[in-house]
């Protein structure tokens, strides 16, 4: 009797726990679908190289784009990553007009590069090649050593290093007013060859990129970092930024697996891996950097290294405009910010729908903050929140800054 007692009350405790997982799980809204236009108010839709999908789905509170170019089609998470796209869209058409570029390379495979076939040549030839390619001993060292003792998989080979080539791709970039560690295929691809052409028949490849030559360039951050990260991503290999990163870090207190972690993971670029250390270095020593880290190193897309990124230049302006990050704490699962304002989360969102993530997250959290997100919310996911005691503040780039405006697009 007693076991058929303790059978039923079992069988009636999982009925009623069904039923009341399945009743919140029906709470629950379904992620929407948008038009382009409303996704990108005031972009153009289609251009010389590209045009834009009509139908933009909401995936992980991200605009999801489809977008047809002449080097193919692609897949663009985030409205902010798709203003990048366009721009390096832009970028990489200019760049395939830069006549001359091909022959140049050509020209000095007979001449310049044959020197450099192999690395022998370093040991063998090292006065005449250091001083052909690098015009210093000590600069082309210091190269090959930090290349050496890198663990960043984004970073430069040691003959890349070593030419002038892949300087001469970041310069390049910096002049277009882009990123040089670019993961947009076809850019990287003509970065690559009018590099080449630049740094070893100099003067046409030059001459081509006179016409191209873009904005300021690549910067962090409205103020503070911004001249300092926009001229390291122009003068250092991805090596010399880990060398410089991992000493910061160190100093920071982070621990040395973080910092492998953070290194070895190829879905960070090293533009995101400077910006995410130099953002972290200018908040002063707040608790919990090492947190961020973490979050960061465990980026599981290119998508996901460029929201750390973004996250981190907003972080840094509200702690210059808002209130002074106090320090770091994790809150389901995810590195939260301590102010003067109590507990806040800005994300680099484009549309918020209450779903079972989101409901993870803000549960988490004793008592609620602030939750700042570049996009907007739904009226359900803004009640709910609320009811957790979550204030949702939207539109956050209003006050904080565009991404554009962080990176210092002047156009």
């Amino acid at each position: 009797m007693q076991r058929s007692w303790l059978v039923s009350a079992s069988a009636a405790l999982i009925a009623l726990a069904a039923f009341a997982v399945s009743s919140y799980a029906a709470q629950y809204e379904a992620a929407p679908t948008f038009s382009a236009a409303q996704a990108l108010p005031g972009i153009p839709l289609r251009g010389a190289d590209y045009s834009i999908g009509n139908s933009v789905p909401v995936e992980n509170f991200q605009y999801v784009f489809s977008v047809n170019t002449k080097w193919g089609p692609f897949r663009v998470k985030g409205s902010d990553l798709m203003r990048v796209r366009l721009r390096e869209i832009g970028a990489t058409g200019r760049l395939e007009q830069v006549n001359g570029a091909e022959t140049a390379v050509e020209s000095a495979g007979k001449t310049a590069l044959r020197p450099l076939n192999t690395a022998k040549d370093l040991v063998t030839q090292p006065a005449q090649t250091i001083g052909d390619t690098f015009r210093g001993v000590g600069h082309i060292f210091g190269s090959a050593d930090a290349t050496m003792n890198a663990t960043d998989p984004h970073g430069d080979s040691m003959i890349a290093s070593v030419t002038g080539g892949a300087s001469a791709r970041r310069k390049n970039a910096f002049n277009l007013g882009v990123d040089p560690n670019t993961t947009f295929p076809p850019l990287a691809d003509q970065l690559k060859r009018v590099a080449t052409a630049s740094a070893f028949g100099e003067t046409s490849a030059n001459v081509g990129m006179s016409f191209v030559a873009g904005p300021a360039g690549f910067a962090i951050g409205a103020t503070g970092t911004a001249g300092q990260v926009r001229e390291m991503l122009r003068d250092s290999t991805p090596a010399d930024l880990e060398k410089e990163g991992r000493a910061l870090l160190a100093a920071m207190g982070v621990s040395q697996a973080a910092m492998d972690a953070f290194y070895a993971n190829p879905n960070l670029t090293p533009t995101d891996k400077i910006v995410i250390v130099k953002v972290l270095e200018s908040l002063g020593p707040v608790s919990g950097r090492d947190l961020y880290i973490a979050g960061a190193a465990n980026a599981s897309s290119v998508e996901m290294g460029f929201f750390y990124r973004h996250q981190a230049m907003l972080i840094q302006q509200y702690s210059k405009k808002v209130s002074p990050v106090r320090g770091f704490v994790r809150v389901g699962g995810a590195p939260m910010l301590t102010t003067a304002n109590g507990t806040v989360s800005i994300l680099p969102v484009d549309y918020l729908n209450w779903s079972a993530p989101l409901a993870s997250i803000a549960g988490g959290a004793t008592g609620g903050g602030e939750l700042w997100i570049t996009g907007s919310a739904s009226p359900m996911a803004t009640s709910q929140l609320s009811a957790l005691g979550w204030k949702v503040v939207p539109k956050a780039g209003a006050r904080l800054g565009t991404y554009g405006q962080l990176a210092g697009w002047n156009g």
